[in-house]
């Protein structure tokens, strides 16, 4: 295999079998030897996630921390990327998502030194593909089975026993079960997913009967379609096997959990199941203000959505105990404590199996629609947490739940459900803002738009917002004022004054990040008077920071820190720590253009460390920058070099680019800073700062001192 990757003209090696055949292990096995002849290395990636091939790309660039690049394409990113690196990339699990292998093709002919190394059930059938089928595990020879040695080393036999210790720690080979083990072995085909399913009975079954129960469903083994690798049929039967021994609660559990795409929690599973109490997911916080439910929904109301008349309801207190039986037969797998609540998953070809088996039961439909009930129900209980004080805890979740959040879009997408989708994306949007999933978010929005044009008003409103700012991160400005004016024409239509202030305060930002200050001054004016009409404080916070924002840019320092302080004093009056880091950095900055160094420096550590609790990336960089222009107009040339360039390289990871404003704010101090460090301690120093990850980065902005610069960087003119 190592071999086969070493020769010039594999540059696409595909390795294919059924599931459990031991793609992903020889993969990663054969790509660990390889690993260093390679200059940049090997990258991993998973893509048993997607269910949408218009993703894979996307999962790619993610998984090289890349995003779509200011008015460019994601394909020219990942081919800039790629093209003068030497690198191995394996993809995994490609068999669902065919119809983009030309994604592989095309990234390998405009990237001549990087070799894909691919695991799929099915070769991907494009150009330059050299195909490799998975061996079985070898079996013992009859030989091999007189020497109890030579027996243990082979390599299905040791599975296998390896397997039954984790069970039974006392289990061992010896020479009367040695025969029947390597029966076993032989019966199973050498599959390493089969051998671990037949050694964790060993538990309750000792080796001789399990070879009983094998060979009693020999015939079946055989049974599948005549065009179905012989092996898938086994694999199958194999899994059929250990679910036969299921009773029927822990039947239908286990076609229920195979709706799961990723890992799920207790929870999950328990609400699935029917006997899920409403509780939120684990966060320690209590009922959200009732005044908000009618917008986002609560567990409680979720909860009351009725379950198909056919769902088999168990009793409460047994979901634990059966999901606890799944993982000893081995068709669940625990995963670990996410803080207080267990989580478990299921391999992806067991899972499959039980999706079969839930389709066969005839309640695949509602299963997957109680899914998606869960899913929206998070979804609007947790999004419109993310501008609440424990942020950080629902971003979390959100992010832990990814997977199966898009699953369930998926479903309600290829069911036309267009206003549930619309409910779901609009909920969603300000997670996919703050963890920076702006390609993905804005496909979503999009598709809900277009799906949930009957979709009530209010919830049209959100999606277009949310697309309106998922384009304005992406500095698509055209499509932002596009989407922002519909939400303004929609919000007076329906008499909503405050969704007419916050589209306003948007068309302002644009108007700003175009240079349209007097523009953006008149809409932020208007929107603060119709939040004060309309008692909405957050949206007068917001506006007030804003505004403060053109009044720095156009270095009117006194107005700016009038406007800030007025926008600090409410956030701290009414507890809306949302909007306190980046308004603490605005004010940090005013700061450091008045020369108040000591004052900046402890705005921008109380700015950083709320940005850190919440886990806001952008805020964090942020801060981290304006560290750095004070540690320039201080006399702090290489630290404040080193923190741009850091700054610069995390940006480019969350697609998170610079303003135009921002950037010419930026740009007078540079020509002293080179002038400082000469051009070579210049670019020495700012490559030191690309290499620094975010938690090297924010440790150095933080030693930031004020000192007492001889002289300081003239202030740009933005007028």
């Amino acid at each position: 295999m190592a071999a086969l990757l070493q020769a010039p003209r594999a540059r696409l090696l595909t390795l294919t079998g059924p599931g459990g055949t031991g793609k992903t292990r020889l993969a990663l096995e054969a790509g660990m030897r390889v690993a260093y002849d390679f200059a940049d290395g090997a990258v991993f990636i998973d893509l048993a996630p997607l269910r949408d091939p218009a993703l894979v790309l996307s999962e790619v660039a993610t998984t090289l921390g890349l995003r779509e690049a200011t008015g460019r394409v994601l394909r020219d990113v990942v081919h800039d990327f790629l093209r003068e690196r030497e690198m191995l990339l394996i993809v995994d699990n490609f068999e669902h998502l065919l119809a983009a292998a030309p994604v592989i093709s095309d990234l390998l002919a405009a990237c001549p030194r990087v070799t894909a190394l691919v695991t799929s059930r099915a070769s991907l059938r494009v150009g330059g593909e050299q195909e490799y089928p998975v061996p079985t595990l070898r079996l013992p020879t009859k030989e091999d089975t007189r020497d109890l040695m030579v027996l243990a080393r082979n390599e299905a036999i040791a599975v296998f026993v390896d397997r039954a210790q984790a069970v039974r720690p006392d289990f061992g080979l010896t020479p009367e079960n040695a025969p029947v083990i390597a029966a076993i072995c032989a019966r199973l085909d050498g599959l390493p997913l089969a051998l671990e399913l037949a050694a964790a009975r060993v538990k309750i079954l000792p080796p001789h009967a399990l070879l009983a129960r094998l060979d009693a469903r020999l015939p079946l083994l055989t049974g599948g379609a005549r065009d179905a690798p012989q092996r898938q049929q086994t694999l199958r039967d194999a899994i059929a096997w250990s679910y036969d021994l299921l009773d029927g609660a822990e039947q239908t559990l286990f076609q229920e959990l195979s709706v799961f795409p990723a890992r799920f929690t207790l929870e999950a599973a328990e609400w699935l199941a029917g006997t899920g109490r409403g509780v939120e997911p684990s966060s320690g916080r209590g009922d959200v203000d009732t005044s908000r439910r009618r917008q986002v929904g609560t567990w409680s109301d979720a909860q009351a959505l009725p379950l198909s008349p056919h769902h088999p309801i168990t009793p409460a207190a047994s979901t634990l105990d059966l999901l606890d039986s799944l993982v000893a037969k081995s068709l669940v797998r625990y995963e670990g404590d996410l803080g207080i609540e267990p989580s478990y998953a299921m391999l992806e070809t067991i899972r499959e199996f039980g999706s079969e088996r839930l389709a066969a039961s005839g309640r695949d439909v509602p299963v997957r629609q109680r899914h998606a009930d869960w899913a929206l129900a998070l979804a609007e209980q947790a999004g419109p947490q993310v501008m609440e004080p424990d942020a950080a805890v629902w971003l979390a979740v959100l992010e832990r739940e990814h997977a199966s959040l898009r699953a369930a879009m998926t479903w309600l997408a290829e069911q036309q459900d267009g206003e549930r989708l619309a409910r779901m994306a609009g909920a969603l949007w300000p997670f996919w803002e703050e963890h920076a999933h702006y390609p993905e978010g804005r496909h979503w929005l999009e598709v809900a738009l277009d799906l949930g044009h009957a979709a009530p008003a209010g919830d049209r409103l959100r999606l277009l917002t949310g697309a309106g700012t998922m384009a304005w991160r992406q500095t698509d400005f055209a499509q932002a004022i596009f989407h922002h004016e519909q939400a303004l024409t929609l919000a007076r239509e329906m008499g909503d004054r405050e969704a007419e202030a916050f589209a306003l305060n948007n068309l302002g930002a644009q108007a700003m990040e175009l240079g349209h200050f007097d523009d953006a001054r008149t809409r932020y004016q208007a929107t603060i008077a119709i939040a004060r009409e309309a008692g909405t404080v957050h949206l007068v916070i917001l506006a007030l920071h804003n505004l403060g924002e053109i009044q720095r840019m156009q270095h009117d320092s006194a107005a700016a820190l009038q406007s800030k302080e007025e926008a600090l004093a409410l956030a701290r009056q009414h507890a809306m720590s949302w909007g306190l880091p980046s308004i603490l950095t605005g004010l940090g900055l005013i700061a450091t253009d008045l020369g108040d160094y000591d004052r900046a420096i402890a705005l921008f550590h109380e700015s950083l460390a709320l940005a850190v609790s919440k886990g806001n990336l952008g805020t964090i960089i942020d801060g981290i920058e304006s560290l750095a222009r004070l540690a320039a107009v201080t006399g702090q040339a290489q630290q404040s070099v080193r923190l741009f360039g850091a700054g610069e390289a995390l940006r480019e990871e969350l697609d998170f680019p610079l303003g135009p404003n921002d950037r010419a704010y930026r740009e007078p101090i540079m020509p002293s800073l080179r002038e400082a460090l000469g051009e070579e301690g210049f670019t020495t120093a700012w490559a030191d700062g690309r290499l620094l990850s975010q938690d090297e980065a924010l440790a150095d902005a933080l030693t930031v001192r004020a000192m007492r610069p001889p002289s300081r960087p003239p202030v740009p003119d933005l007028t």
